[in-house]
């Protein structure tokens, strides 16, 4: 949809867009495909990362074209009333959807013998503190990054965005790095409950954080083209709220899954 036509359309009326859509299709297709992998189909990968790639471009267009959408006056009152209240549905629905992970999760070791199973790895706990960490002083970042827009402080803003950014990163490396070493010791999502909660709980969450980078390399993108400012800067709100509600998941995963013994 052209700029025009975003521009010209009544702030109280949703954008017509297609890439709400199209994520849509993208987020299915990853469960489709993580069930076909862990079943052995070899095209069950393939259909995990396309529906992986979709979500990303797709999330990423689409909060750029809302993005391009202006408030001023009252329409900017009622413009961030409306938006704080749905992402906040939104940020619900996912807490929604992690307690449903975490309810596997206690269920299974409830009803398991010994916990790990026999055979199952002891995780170590040096590489997941010191991702711990890194995801939680990202969110000072985050937060710091926001207290210099609230006082106008565009510098500071973007270093502290891009920080938060480079933080996020280096933490899905980190995942990446553990996720390599676990495979090599021929553990996988294959691998019995056991596997499957801990990769399923993981990943689920290492998903969100990558999001996030996105989100926020969005905001960063429109932020550099002055469209982020002290007085309206939902955007940014938006990303920061889900980056903090990104890492105090990760508190009760790194908690339950590597602490709880």
């Amino acid at each position: 949809m052209s700029d025009l036509a975003v521009a010209s359309h009544h702030s109280h009326e949703p954008v017509p867009s297609k890439w709400p859509i199209l994520t849509a299709v993208g987020v299915g297709v990853i469960p489709v495909g993580l069930v076909l992998n862990a079943h052995g189909n070899k095209n069950g990968l393939a259909l995990l990362l396309l529906g992986l790639l979709v979500t990303i471009l797709g999330s990423a267009r689409w909060w750029a074209e809302l993005l391009r959408d202006k408030f001023v006056g009252k329409d900017l009152t009622d413009a961030d009333s409306r938006l704080k209240t749905s992402f906040k549905l939104f940020i619900a629905s996912e807490a929604m959807i992690f307690g449903a992970f975490f309810a596997a999760l206690f269920y299974a070791r409830y009803h398991a013998a010994v916990w790990p199973p026999e055979g199952m790895p002891h995780f170590e706990i040096l590489l997941p503190a010191v991702n711990t960490f890194i995801l939680l002083f990202s969110s000072v970042t985050c937060h710091l990054s926001h207290k210099a827009l609230e006082h106008g402080k565009q510098e500071q803003f973007i270093a502290g965005l891009m920080m938060t950014m480079f933080l996020g990163a280096i933490f899905l490396c980190g995942q990446a790095y553990e996720y390599g070493v676990l495979n090599g010791e021929a553990f996988s999502i294959k691998s019995g409950i056991f596997g499957t909660t801990f990769f399923m709980l993981t990943g689920f969450h290492g998903l969100h954080v990558l999001m996030g980078v996105v989100f926020l390399n969005v905001v960063y993108g429109v932020a550099m083209r002055g469209r982020i400012t002290k007085e309206q800067h939902f955007p940014f709100l938006a990303a920061s709220w889900y980056w903090h509600f990104v890492d105090a998941i990760w508190v009760g995963v790194f908690s339950i899954v590597y602490l709880w013994k």
